[in-house]
């Protein structure tokens, strides 16, 4: 709190120790510790602030005209009027933000001894709704109030950008890539880099390095999880996932049918004979709840529990079936946040719940970051 006596204006100084306050929504830090304010002018009632802000015509432009002003006149109640003005800073000090953010991050999400715990999500075939899972699960976490990241490794088949609601396509500060955040779930998919329509014709070496860079020059900032999105099957994006971060954990997901759930048995194999652990079971479609109540297993029944038994892991959920789902999925809406009463909502955020206690997050390490910028 500030206190003056008559005088009622704030010195720059003030105004630069309540801004400091703010966090920039994309990094996550401070913006004085981000040398973000490059002026401050006080004219009487009247204060313009200038912003440098990391890359030019940024998204984040909207956030700081909103909560500038309103910080600022809520602290300070007799300024009356807030000029919120943009600058960009150049290439050599996003260079060196870039280089400073690397120096002094914890653990790379690839090490041994990063403090990220990390999930893929597999299946053994297509159509069992595991990207619906995998959103789902990612948004269901944030929601209990763990950081949250979420990488579409499914290159071919990407889908989580749309089932998100996200397309802008994603800041690079230096060499390092800021993922967009919604629901509070940071998200990179290779959808992010083009058009949904046009299919992307990798071969391995390609699919292996677009993964490495997505788990080593994005800007994850820590999180207590990252889950995967893996494409289904066993093909070169699980190996090379079991590769880059060997002794990750593996969700699969399946059908009660006794077919879908002999396929996926192959994905959790797989997982053990390359390095990932199998942690789990989600049993997707287990049953149809109609008007009435009655439930009624369309796709037969003991699929999941059956190759959880087989994998001597926990089967963590049995999903229902349910329209909404999709329907908020095309929305780019996961269920568990619009609709969070609904049956299938309860039970992704009992899976997700399963997964922590399973999981639990790891202890965060402290870290700094120091910028070898200047103001101007």
């Amino acid at each position: 709190m500030f206190t003056r006596g008559e005088s009622s204006i704030p010195s720059t100084e003030e105004i630069s120790a309540v801004l400091g306050a703010i966090q920039d929504p994309e990094f996550h830090r401070g913006i004085n510790e981000l040398h973000m304010v490059r002026d401050i002018a006080v004219s009487g009632s009247r204060v313009s602030v200038v912003i440098a802000l990391v890359v030019p015509n940024s998204a984040v432009r909207p956030f700081y005209m909103d909560v500038i002003p309103a910080k600022l006149t809520q602290t300070f109640p007799d300024i009356k009027r807030v000029d919120v003005q943009f600058t960009a800073m150049t290439e050599e000090e996003r260079q060196a933000l870039s280089t400073s953010m690397r120096k002094d991050a914890p653990a790379p999400i690839a090490q041994a001894d990063s403090s990220t715990t990390v999930i893929a999500i597999g299946s053994g075939k297509g159509g069992v709704g595991k990207s619906t899972t995998t959103v789902n699960l990612a948004a269901s976490l944030a929601k209990q109030g763990h950081s949250v990241g979420l990488l579409d490794a499914d290159v071919w088949g990407f889908s989580i950008p749309r089932m998100l609601g996200v397309y802008e396509k994603p800041a690079v500060v230096g060499d390092l890539i800021m993922p967009p955040e919604v629901f509070g779930v940071k998200v990179v998919s290779i959808g992010l880099f083009t058009n949904e329509d046009n299919p992307v014709m990798w071969r391995g070496p390609m699919l292996h390095k677009a993964l490495e860079q997505f788990l080593g020059d994005v800007h994850w900032n820590d999180p207590d999880y990252l889950l995967l999105d893996l494409p289904p099957g066993t093909g070169d994006v699980a190996m090379s996932i079991a590769q880059f971060v060997p002794g990750a954990s593996m969700i699969v997901v399946t059908t009660p049918q006794e077919a879908a759930e002999k396929v996926a048995q192959r994905a959790g194999f797989m997982a053990e004979k390359t390095g990932l652990r199998p942690a789990g079971v989600v049993e997707n479609m287990s049953y149809f709840r109609c008007d009435h109540g009655g439930r009624y297993e369309l796709f037969g029944s003991g699929g999941g529990q059956s190759l959880a038994d087989r994998l001597r892991v926990p089967l963590i959920g049995q999903i229902p079936l349910d329209p909404k789902l999709r329907e908020f999925a095309d929305k780019g809406a996961p269920i568990v946040m619009q609709d969070p009463d609904s049956e299938v909502a309860q039970r992704l955020d009992e899976a997700a719940k399963e997964l922590v206690n399973l999981l639990p997050p790891r202890p965060k390490r402290t870290k700094r970051i120091s910028l070898p910028l200047t103001s101007h």
